[in-house]
């Protein structure tokens, strides 16, 4: 039987030994200073930590291209067994909200596989056979983030014949929750502050040319056409037209909505984090890459130019 559409979560009251261990591990999250890239380790060594696990994901789920990064704890094995479970895992997900990771299903619970799905029902299911359980996974909880325009969810994964999550380990999991949630902002907002006006358009617009970056960049500086064409030794027309291909890109229809979108439009609405992190395993097709294709070369070439 389906949960309820989730309402906010009342933060649980943790025994005295665990409440003390999460502290601890708190305490090191926030005083480390995380970007987003070092973010998903650290979360890794606290749930390490706090949970018997044999194994952790660090995923996100994007609405736009309805695909997919994860970053494991313990790298799974490469290959094929991971391309097909990864391409399993696409064509099932839809068979329940638990598996969709709704951020409204979810709300600010942390959810388990035994709340919905007895033993004999999970060993049945097509996306267990598929996904799960040739990788040895058995018992699955995890916790949901909306951010923008994609999720990002925290899952910890035991193997065959280990017991289910107890209701103690699934509280202590939502607790992390709200504090995954405001470390994520905190390693966000250190990250785009430290982002030059070439590294924000590089992460808004990775398919802009060199070109037309070093137009966007002068634009946001308030430079006008002539300046530009000037500075950068090329026509007016050239220039005029870098600017039409700039606010078709961003959005807008003039130079001001252009340079607040450069300065002001969350960077990672079209690619999260993870789609710029080397190592993250890829979505349907199971390809290991950082971006979607054609796309990592051209952030990488932006951000070093």
């Amino acid at each position: 039987m389906l949960a309820p559409a989730a309402s906010p979560a009342l933060p649980p009251t943790l025994p005295a030994a665990l409440q003390s261990a999460l502290d601890r591990s708190l305490v090191r999250l926030y005083s480390s200073d995380l970007d987003l890239h070092a973010l998903p380790q650290a979360i890794f060594g606290c749930v390490d930590e706090l949970i018997a696990v044999e194994q952790v994901s660090y995923g996100e789920f994007h609405a736009p291209s309805r695909d997919f990064r994860c970053l494991f704890l313990h790298n799974p094995d490469e290959g094929h067994q991971r391309t097909m479970s990864l391409e399993a895992y696409n064509r099932h997900a839809a068979s329940h909200p638990f598996w969709q990771n709704d951020p409204a299903f979810y709300g600010e619970r942390a959810l388990r596989e035994s709340d919905f799905f007895t033993d004999a029902e999970f060993m049945e299911l097509p996306i267990a056979r598929e996904v799960f359980l040739p990788s040895g996974a058995r018992r699955i909880m995890g916790i949901v983030i909306a951010l923008h325009g994609y999720v990002v969810t925290i899952a910890c994964h035991r193997v065959l014949g280990r017991p289910a999550f107890s209701d103690g380990e699934r509280d202590l999991l939502q607790a992390l929750r709200g504090h995954a949630q405001r470390l994520h902002r905190q390693a966000l907002e250190r990250m785009v502050a430290s982002l030059t006006l070439r590294e924000r358009l590089a992460y808004l617009c990775p398919d802009l040319t060199r070109r037309q970056r070093d137009v966007a960049v002068r634009l946001a500086q308030s430079m006008s056409n002539e300046a530009i064409a000037q500075e950068l030794h090329v026509s007016l027309d050239t220039v005029k037209s870098h600017v039409r291909t700039l606010f078709e890109k961003l959005g807008v229809e003039d130079r001001l909505a252009a340079a607040m979108a450069i300065m002001q439009k969350p960077l990672f609405a079209r690619l999260p984090p993870l789609w710029s992190l080397p190592g993250s395993h890829g979505g349907p097709a199971g390809a290991q890459v950082n971006a979607p294709p054609g796309e990592a070369d051209a952030i990488a070439g932006a951000l070093r130019a």
